[in-house]
């Protein structure tokens, strides 16, 4: 019946209505009874047609009464039952991924299962290695969209982390920022072994204007407690779990918190140093052994630019190594960074 209307129809406003809600009336037929494929050719037709039904109700029946968000959720299921990720997506973009609003009021049963089925085209984009897809699916799941809705988006933390982990396999920097940077904006939590890992990756690749900001957060999230407390004096904790990148930057905020002291003529007779921390809570992932941690060290003096100098001085006591900053070297890091280092790194 509904495709001899559309056949026999002029196609006029009317009758496009009078077609988009007979093809509502119809989905929801085979919703029923799960008759995937048929569903799918009557929403293929009404895209062919333009027809925007997602804005329209059905005939008979539970569609007649059904809310917005319901009808878009059935649309789009049939687009994963049968394949289309895209075409799912799609009925989600047309219908401007609404939930519950003051015209298109909806039941927390609406809202459920919005949920799952975001979180169902969630974990099939992944599958699919099609991260820019996950993340806007993502970023509209309930609870983002309306101000007015009390869904708690904290529970959303574990999917984001997955897509970020998932990001970093494939050296997808571009989207674990576009991800990080949601989560930041809505306070969701990140793993913090996960945001160690992007700040490392972006530093490795050279983009140390974002490892800079995503440590600067990291560090008013608590991410790196062993360093608090030793930025403003002559001597800095290192802990030795971290990567050559973060070494790098805990002593960037070292130097400009004691720029004042190492740019005095008093600073000529004192040592910087920098203490590598054995790790004593083995529960914090580690990077390697120490001996490593030396190295990265090492490292992490290397590619700053200006180039750092370490000088060993000892060992002490808790077999930890003890090194000095040579101040020739730290002052001119702070004569060609200053300028930029402290606006970054001045709390």
């Amino acid at each position: 019946f509904f495709f001899s209307v559309i056949k026999n129809s002029q196609h006029n406003e009317a009758d496009r209505i009078f077609i988009g809600r007979i093809g509502i009336s119809v989905i929801y037929s085979y919703h029923k009874v799960l008759q995937w494929i048929k569903g799918r050719k009557v929403l293929d037709k009404l895209y062919e047609l333009q027809i925007h039904f997602t804005v329209l109700k059905g005939l008979t029946d539970a569609g007649r009464f059904a809310s917005r968000c319901q009808i878009v959720n059935k649309a789009a299921e049939f687009f994963i039952q049968t394949g289309s990720l895209d075409g799912a997506t799609w009925v989600l973009r047309e219908s401007e991924w609404t939930t519950n609003a003051p015209l298109w009021p909806c039941n927390k049963t609406d809202i459920l299962d919005r949920h799952n089925l975001l979180c169902t085209l969630v974990h099939k984009y992944l599958r699919r290695n099609l991260y820019r897809q996950a993340l806007e699916v993502l970023q509209n799941l309930p609870g983002f969209q309306n101000d007015s809705d009390t869904t708690d988006v904290s529970q959303y933390s574990c999917l984001f982390n997955k897509l970020i982990n998932a990001c970093f396999e494939s050296k997808n920097l571009g989207i674990s920022s576009s991800a990080v940077d949601f989560m930041l904006s809505k306070n969701i939590a990140i793993d913090f072994s996960v945001l160690r890992g992007l700040i490392t990756a972006l530093g490795r690749n050279s983009l140390w204007s974002k490892a800079r900001t995503y440590y600067k957060s990291a560090l008013s999230l608590g991410c790196y407690l062993p360093l608090q407390g030793n930025f403003y004096h002559e001597r800095l904790m290192m802990p030795s779990y971290l990567s050559e990148v973060e070494m790098l930057l805990a002593i960037e905020v070292f130097l400009v918190s004691n720029a004042n002291y190492i740019q005095s003529p008093m600073a000529i007779s004192h040592t910087l140093q920098i203490i590598l921390k054995r790790c004593e809570d083995q529960t914090v992932q580690n990077n390697g052994d120490y001996q490593a941690s030396v190295e990265r060290l090492t490292l992490a003096a290397r590619i700053s630019d200006p180039k750092l100098f370490l000088k060993h001085m000892t060992v002490n006591i808790n077999r930890e190594e003890v090194y000095s900053l040579e101040l020739t070297s730290a002052l001119k890091w702070l004569q060609e960074n200053m300028k930029w280092a402290g606006k970054v790194w001045l709390f």
